[in-house]
């Protein structure tokens, strides 16, 4: 069942468009649930799907060195991960596990592609917001916030 379009005007990447292109978005959307120690995605994997997180909190991993996996972050209800499947060559650069029980609205990243080059105003409103998005991630690490 396709999420309600409504809720996606909750995102920072989401909020300028129109009703119909949020309609055509929720179209490859899907509402999950997932309990704590769940791994959404896994750093070096294709990039198949974009997580709007909407309750709970998940951790952000990196491989580090041959430590293996190493916390660098925290993700709280509002954000998006899994940027990565929207930027070439579309594999995850990280590790996402849930901490707490999350729901999620999970979108299909090459469905949203598509119509990203189909819909230009849609695909240059989202690449706005997301690139302005991972700036302020950047900084944000950058000065350990």
């Amino acid at each position: 069942m396709a999420a309600d379009p409504t809720r996606l005007k909750e995102y920072e990447c989401f909020k300028d468009l129109t009703d119909e292109q949020r309609e055509a978005v929720s179209q490859f959307t899907l509402v999950e649930h997932f309990q704590p120690g769940h791994t959404m995605f896994e750093e070096g994997k294709e990039a198949t799907h974009i997580f709007l997180l909407s309750v709970g909190e998940v951790e952000v991993l990196y491989s580090i060195g041959e430590e293996g996996p190493s916390r660098v972050d925290k993700v709280q209800s509002g954000e998006i991960i899994g940027c990565s499947a929207l930027i070439e060559p579309y594999i995850y650069t990280s590790t996402t596990r849930s901490l707490t029980e999350v729901e999620v609205m999970v979108i299909e990243a090459a469905a949203l592609r598509q119509l990203m080059v189909e819909d230009c105003a849609l695909g240059f409103s989202i690449q706005k917001d997301l690139i302005r998005m991972l700036l302020d991630r950047i900084i944000d690490l950058r000065l350990g916030v």
